[in-house]
């Protein structure tokens, strides 16, 4: 055994085995792992060409208004990615050929997963936009929008904005000031009133105070009472005397003839009493008419203490109530002096016309508000000063009275000498302000009555479709499970109905400020993002609209659509474009919204065109908004015949006073402008996800336009199977070996 460990026989093989087996392994392994690495590109090639020719049958329908969508069933679907990917092995070849990799596929392991549909916002936005790119229209839009700041209207406009704002601003603090300079002379005519009245009372109360205190003298209550108690006893005495002196008559007579010197005594002297007690009961009621007159005049003194300070709280009342109405006027007032400082310091100023307008705003100096406070102040206190008169006599002596007249003379003095200067001021003022309103209420009702003629010039629905079809149509639409609320709903968006953007032509004023503030905002117009606008000609070219058939191109021919599927055969007849700007749930609502609107841009437009050229007479006034009105009345007379041809598919010119070159919009243009102005994509496409259910009956929430296929392909492994299952968990296979197979799991997104 030890001779067998240590002879040298055989050596070389046993070392060339060692060398040539691992070799041969390596030599195994490595043709494998190459079989296998080529498997996997055949099974990633073949999983790609079979998820594309799924997604190559897609819906024809959609296809026209461009969109792509899977046209197949899942389970077609499966099928056609079944047949494509065993075609595409080399497994799938004849089986008596040698085949190097022979992949095969795997039975049930072929799926079909839709990812993302049509309904998704941001996949419909962008096959719009692949759309769009290749039409390439979008070219027009920036031409127009080119043009429209490049024709010499921006700074006009911006003007015209500008000047609008401003006079409305100037224009409330104008009547903030005139309200609280109204209230206070209206304040301040009470106050005047009320002295009046106050001096003449209390002139004739001192002077019956006066003709009483004389009467009474210096005798008191008490001391009168006393004289009528010391009256009344002599009364008493001298009715028990007269009594005494009938009893004794009356015995005298019965006595006969020899008692007739003792009666005629007894007479006479009874005479002389009842003389006495005849004086003595006159003498009585005087003195009880003075206690009567005592008690009336201490009466009246208290009474007139007491109405002296209740009408004194009036008299504050009044100034407390004039003097902040005076310092809130005199605060609006300066606002008004700051404003006018800003617009007159403006550099727009110089470009306008219209500006001279700034130049004759009335303000009112500070000496007015200082006399008219003064003189307020000093009519309270002189008030008071006759209170205090009024407080410190108790007897109206003449030298009393003089001075209580005085003080009560005092501040009607005041009261009339300020009413007598400032009545003038205050009449002429509300006259001015009296005859600036009716100007301005004559403009609006002109304004008012031209927006009515509007109003019933809207239409547009009743031309084309019945109130009944549209309601179908729109219930369908935006019902109560409507299509706009499902594809919001699928984007996790909020199903509101219409849109933040309301126009309205019903009242003059709001209305025609409305239309200046549009100018300001397609001044920014051009800044709108390219993607913004594609989608807003994706809407315009596939969807029809209020002018569609009635334009007319260079040669005065109709207009005809290059697309697959002619927008003017839609359910919704000429009102699909109003409706994706818009959103109501009716032909009416979007028609007068879209009518209302382009009416107020082209007033806007109008209006700037008459502030070029403002009435002199207007400018004298000194009223800014007046200005304003007045032209907005013109440019709305001129904004209507506007109306009327643009309605008819006929171009008007943006403005023939403003521009530097000629730029003539039609209906569909001014839509596209709207578009721009009101960009709120998510709602839009919402819009049109809903018009192309309704027009195809294609649920875009079925309609796959994103997938991921996934599939398991196996090759069968030509050597040594445990070698190759020990690298299984390096990563370095790719594939994971079952048996003496190795299986392939791989899997392709694809979308359109």
């Amino acid at each position: 055994m030890n001779r067998f460990f240590r002879t040298e026989n055989g050596t070389v093989s046993v070392y060339l085995i060692l060398i040539i087996v691992p070799i041969f392994l390596f030599q195994a392994v490595l043709i494998d792992f190459a079989r296998i690495k080529v498997a996997e590109k055949e099974t990633e090639s073949a999983l790609h060409a079979s998820t594309r020719s799924v997604m190559s049958s897609f819906d024809q329908e959609l296809q026209k208004r461009g969109l792509y969508g899977m046209g197949l069933s899942q389970e077609a679907s499966e099928k056609l990615l079944y047949d494509v990917f065993v075609q595409n092995l080399s497994g799938s070849g004849s089986g008596n050929a040698f085949h190097f990799i022979e992949t095969k596929a795997v039975d049930g392991t072929l799926r079909v997963t839709p990812v993302y549909t049509l309904a998704s916002h941001v996949i419909f936005e962008g096959q719009l936009l692949e759309d769009m790119k290749i039409k390439a229209p979008i070219e027009y839009t920036l031409e127009i929008v080119d043009k429209f700041q490049k024709s010499g209207v921006r700074e006009p406009f911006q003007i015209g904005s500008q000047f609008a704002k401003e006079s409305a601003e100037l224009e409330k603090l104008i009547e903030q000031r005139e309200s609280s300079l109204d209230e206070a002379w209206q304040n301040a005519e009470e106050l005047h009133a009320r002295t009046t009245n106050f001096h003449s009372y209390y002139r004739t109360r001192v002077t019956e105070l006066d003709k009483l205190a004389a009467e009474i003298g210096i005798h008191t209550v008490d001391e009168v009472r006393g004289e009528i108690s010391q009256v009344q006893e002599n009364l008493r005495s001298l009715s028990a005397s007269i009594r005494n002196m009938d009893l004794s008559l009356a015995s005298l007579v019965q006595a006969g003839p020899e008692a007739a010197a003792s009666i005629r005594s007894l007479v006479e002297a009874k005479s002389r009493l009842e003389e006495q007690a005849g004086m003595l009961s006159q003498k009585l009621n005087e003195l009880e008419a003075l206690v009567q007159k005592i008690l009336t005049y201490t009466s009246l003194v208290i009474s007139t203490k007491l109405e002296v300070a209740a009408d004194e709280k009036v008299v504050l009342h009044l100034q407390q109530v004039i003097e902040p109405t005076l310092r809130l006027a005199k605060q609006q007032n300066e606002e008004i002096r700051i404003k006018l400082t800003g617009v007159r310091g403006s550099s727009m100023q110089g470009n306008s016309a219209a500006y001279a307008v700034f130049q004759h705003v009335s303000l009112i100096g500070d000496e007015y508000f200082y006399q008219y406070q003064t003189s307020i102040a000093g009519i309270a206190a002189l008030f008071s000063s006759f209170r205090s008169a009024v407080e410190s006599v108790m007897l109206y002596t003449s030298v009393h009275t003089s001075m209580v007249n005085q003080a009560n003379d005092s501040y009607l003095t005041v009261a009339s000498d300020f009413h007598a200067k400032q009545s003038p001021l205050e009449k002429s003022r509300m006259t001015t302000n009296e005859t600036t309103t009716t100007n301005k209420q004559t403009q609006k009702n002109k304004i008012q009555a031209i927006m009515d003629q509007a109003k019933q010039a809207i239409g547009g629905c009743t031309l084309t479709s019945t109130q009944s079809s549209d309601s179908v149509t729109y219930s369908k639409l935006q019902g109560e499970s409507g299509y706009y609320q499902k594809y919001r709903q699928v984007n996790a968006q909020d199903s509101m109905i219409g849109n933040d953007v309301a126009y309205d032509i019903e009242k003059a004023e709001p209305a025609s400020l409305r239309a200046m503030d549009m100018l300001g905002v397609l001044n920014n117009a051009a800044e709108v993002l390219r993607d913004e606008l594609y989608v807003n000609e994706y809407a315009l070219t596939k969807f029809n609209y209020r002018t569609y058939g009635l334009e007319k191109d260079p040669h005065g021919n109709p207009k005809v659509s290059n697309e697959l599927v002619d927008p003017g055969t839609h359910a919704l007849v000429n009102q699909e474009v109003e409706y994706l700007l818009y959103g109501f749930s009716s032909c009416a609502g979007n028609m007068a919204s879209a009518y209302a609107e382009m009416f107020s841009l082209r007033l806007a437009i109008r209006t700037v065109e008459a502030l070029l050229d403002p009435k002199k007479e207007l400018l004298q006034i000194g009223s800014p908004f007046l200005v304003f009105l007045a032209a907005a009345a013109q440019g709305a007379a001129e904004a209507l015949v506007d109306m009327n041809a643009l309605v008819k598919g006929e171009a008007v010119e943006l403005s023939s006073k403003l521009s530097s070159s000629v730029l003539k919009l039609t209906y569909k243009d001014y839509l596209r402008l709207f578009l721009i102005l009101h960009s709120n994509n998510t709602k839009l496409m919402a819009r049109m996800q809903a018009l192309h259910e309704l027009e195809t009956g294609i649920d875009l929430n079925q309609v796959t336009s994103y997938i991921q296929a996934n599939a398991t392909s196996e090759i069968r492994l030509w050597f040594i199977p445990q070698v190759m299952k020990l690298l299984d968990g390096t990563g370095l296979l790719g594939c994971k070996v079952v048996g003496t197979h190795c299986q392939m799991n791989r899997a392709a997104v694809v979308s359109y």
